[in-house]
């Protein structure tokens, strides 16, 4: 009975220590291995959209206004006071028309006493003709007869056109954009009375670099845009041959028919010139980053699965997107992860939905 009890206890003690001994030396390897798991990164998961290059207009483009094409200040050319305004401010008037009517006052009465006189000198001259034919008049008193005519008839002409500046017309087509003087206004000669502004022909106005001013040639087609989203086309009719001292940059004007006046002079416009034909591939901009150098590019996901980077060159902006030339013709371009692995670095792509 003894013995047995003895027998039971040492084997219950061998037992234990096999236990043991396993579960020591199981341990390490344990810590081995989740040291080994973590030497070894898992690669991280990227959204790419798969791009392909399409070729497009390679564009200038300016911030500018649209200006008018013309416009004068008209002025009184003789004193007198207003007594006719046919015309309000924002009409549309024909060349000709009238737009302010001043008092004619005596000024009737001065070329009808112009017309009277030159009459008057006519027939002097015819008389004093006559008798030097028959030698019974001196060439000088007829050489005074002729002056005297001349002199009436300069005096004719100047009452005529001082008559005709009472009626003070557009010189051209236009809107009265402005008008100074009101009915009963006692204008002097020189003063301005209105504002004519021809909005049939806009100007497209803007400064190029200097770089681009030598892409441009006169009689390009430009394309406007306006902040409410009006287009309009139009073609180069100058580039500044002098540049801006200050910013470096040349003035350009494209002419932009406007025939049915749905623009307006004064408002900001962006105007695009294409200058030749260009491989790019439309992104969003927020693929673009830069690289350790201040390098602005686009990370992309090559057939290793290893992330590259690449510089782009804007070539072309639009409302939903840009255009950027220097990729692969087709390219996997990371989208959601891209600011969270470097070039060089392994990853598992996942096209974008």
């Amino acid at each position: 009975m003894k013995r047995s009890t003895y027998l039971s206890l040492g084997l219950f003690l061998a037992v234990t220590l096999w236990m043991l001994s396993g579960a020591i030396t199981s341990a390490p390897e344990a810590a081995f291995s989740k040291e080994e798991s973590a030497a070894v990164p898992q690669a991280m998961k990227v959204r790419v959209l798969e791009v392909t290059a399409e070729e497009i207009d390679r564009e200038i483009v300016i911030q500018g206004e649209l200006e008018p094409l013309r416009q004068v200040e008209i002025k009184a050319q003789t004193a007198s006071r207003v007594i006719n305004l046919p015309v309000n401010r924002g009409d549309r008037v024909a060349a000709g028309s009238l737009l302010i009517q001043l008092a004619e006052e005596d000024r009737i009465a001065q070329l009808k006493r112009a017309e009277a006189e030159v009459s008057s000198q006519k027939h002097e001259v015819s008389a004093i003709s006559e008798l030097k034919k028959k030698g019974l008049q001196s060439e000088t008193r007829a050489i005074a007869a002729d002056a005297a005519l001349a002199t009436a008839e300069a005096l004719l002409e100047r009452a005529r056109i001082e008559l005709g500046y009472t009626d003070i017309k557009a010189p051209f087509d236009g809107v009265l954009e402005e008008r100074y003087v009101e009915l009963g206004s006692h204008v002097e000669q020189g003063d301005r009375v209105a504002l004519l502004v021809d909005g049939a022909v806009l100007k497209a106005v803007g400064r190029v670099s200097q770089q681009s001013a030598g892409k441009l040639s006169l009689g390009q087609q430009i394309d406007v845009q306006l902040l409410d989203g009006s287009e309009a086309r139009g073609r180069v009719t100058y580039i500044a041959s002098l540049g801006d001292s200050g910013t470096h940059s040349f003035r350009v004007e494209a002419e932009v028919p406007n025939p049915e006046g749905l623009l307006n002079a004064g408002t900001s416009a962006e105007i695009r010139i294409a200058i030749g034909r260009e491989t790019a591939h439309f992104l969003s901009p927020a693929v673009l980053s830069l690289d350790a150098k201040g390098e602005v590019g686009v990370k992309v996901v090559n057939d290793d699965s290893v992330v590259d980077f690449y510089p782009v060159t804007l070539v072309r902006t639009e409302a939903n997107g840009i255009w950027v030339s220097g990729l692969p013709e087709r390219a996997r371009v990371i989208g959601l992860g891209q600011g969270f692995v470097s070039a060089g670095e392994s990853v598992v792509p996942v096209p974008a939905s």
